[in-house]
């Protein structure tokens, strides 16, 4: 496996997994730039993860930072965009009942505020509003974004339904800006161990309080 261009900090990062217990995972791709190296992390997680299913859905404006080509290279199947279609009516009863695992990563601000206030004009926003499955949010987002009320409100409300799991981003670079920093999901690879983590905590504090 090749690390892509420009993806020098994924290279660098603690590409270890151990068990994953999720068994069908929904990966929703926004229009982020973090996008760019989602091809490298697919790939990865194929073969860090190899009884995991993958179901990939791309936003239109996912396209600005990939390619159907390249992300279906490394997935070895189809992708599916993430818009109505007449032959794909169902999809999001189909994706919410399907997934154990729905994760969005990453999460663009636009992407986040229509989840938080049910704005459900893509198969996705319903499956995640709909299902009973985990919910992974893992927000990309500009300067200064953080610290805006606007945007912690809509941070807030994503964390208020029970099966919901807003991810903490740390700072990174900017695509846009030489002397602002953004605020970026941590590596993949570290989104999945912490989701595990969440996984098998009940059962690991019964077992805590059963000794």
């Amino acid at each position: 496996m090749t690390t892509p261009p420009g993806a020098q900090s994924a290279a660098l990062s603690d590409l270890s997994l151990g068990r994953f217990g999720y068994s069908r995972v929904a990966l929703v791709l926004t229009g982020s730039a973090m996008t760019q190296v989602m091809p490298y992390w697919i790939q990865w997680a194929r073969a860090a993860a190899p009884a995991t299913e993958f179901r990939v859905l791309v936003r239109d404006s996912a396209y600005r930072f990939t390619t159907r080509h390249n992300l279906e290279s490394r997935l070895r199947g189809r992708i599916q965009d993430d818009r109505w279609d007449d032959e794909i009516v169902v999809a999001h009863v189909d994706l919410a009942e399907w997934a154990d695992l729905i994760l969005i990563y990453p999460a663009t601000l636009d992407y986040a505020s229509r989840l938080a206030h049910g704005i459900t004009d893509s198969p996705s926003l319903l499956a995640a509003l709909t299902t009973e499955a985990p919910v992974c949010i893992a927000p990309s987002l500009p300067p200064r974004a953080l610290g805006n009320p606007v945007v912690e409100s809509t941070l807030a409300l994503l964390r208020e339904p029970a099966n919901f799991t807003v991810i903490d981003p740390v700072p990174g670079p900017s695509e846009s800006s030489d002397t602002a920093l953004a605020w970026v999901p941590p590596a993949f690879p570290a989104v999945l161990r912490h989701l595990e983590s969440l996984r098998t905590a009940p059962a690991a504090a019964e077992e805590a309080r059963s000794a």
